[in-house]
């Protein structure tokens, strides 16, 4: 599992550009608790986040995803019997679709530390065309600033009509900053979208992999904490 490679230099990147699920915002895991507890099976909230990154290795194993599947994967993790999968398939699409998420640990702190660094921000993510909106509900950034963290420009695929892995919509969020591809890290909790996705586009990939399920050749992090650590320092 590839770490980054020891601290950047202080003028080796300019900006840094955010996924949105799996990175700043996560599932409601207490929602889904309550939505199993249904079906007879209790669970804890660390089950739910392990479930989840075990699933995206799932995703980057298809050609073509299989979003039933994948909630069968997350359900298969937490220990659903294989009598119940189908019986959990809605009920975690509901989580994952229609319930609110809620904002990443530290994720508000991080964005600061960054910014407060120099550093430009930016958020690229395959949504439904309310990603800017539940970033700014949440209190984790806003283009407008003020009293959160300020990103540059919020890139929802729904609105754009562009999805990663495709370069382009990389592309959109690094022309609103001005920044060259080279210089600009992606971070995101997939192979499939994020890292392939800004590999093409130019981008140092940065794969937030909390439970080490990834060994892959690119750069990792098990926490957005770790990204500040790795790119200013304690």
């Amino acid at each position: 599992m590839a770490k980054p490679p020891g601290r950047p230099l202080p003028d080796e990147f300019d900006a840094v550009i955010f996924d949105a699920g799996g990175v700043l915002l996560l599932p409601d895991v207490d929602a889904g608790r309550v939505a199993i507890r249904t079906l007879g099976y209790e669970s804890r909230p660390e089950d739910w986040h392990r479930a989840y990154y075990a699933a995206n290795l799932v995703v980057d194993a298809m050609e073509v995803v299989d979003w039933p599947s994948i909630r069968r994967a997350i359900a298969s993790e937490l220990g659903i019997g294989t009598t119940d999968l189908d019986k959990a398939v809605p009920l975690i699409e509901e989580l994952i679709l229609a319930t609110p998420w809620v904002a990443a640990p530290q994720a508000t702190d991080v964005l600061w530390s960054l910014s407060n660094a120099g550093y430009l921000l930016a958020v690229v993510s395959n949504a439904f065309g309310t990603v800017e909106a539940e970033l700014q509900l949440l209190g984790v950034c806003s283009m407008n600033g003020g009293t959160m963290p300020r990103v540059g420009v919020v890139i929802d695929s729904h609105v754009v009509g562009i999805e990663k892995p495709d370069p382009r919509i990389f592309n959109l969020a690094l022309d609103a900053l001005g920044v060259q591809p080279s210089r600009s890290i992606y971070v995101g909790d997939t192979v499939k979208f994020d890292v392939l996705g800004a590999q093409a586009a130019g981008l140092h990939p940065v794969h937030v992999d909390p439970y080490d399920l990834c060994h892959g050749d690119h750069s990792h992090v098990a926490s957005l904490a770790d990204l500040t650590t790795w790119l200013i320092g304690d």
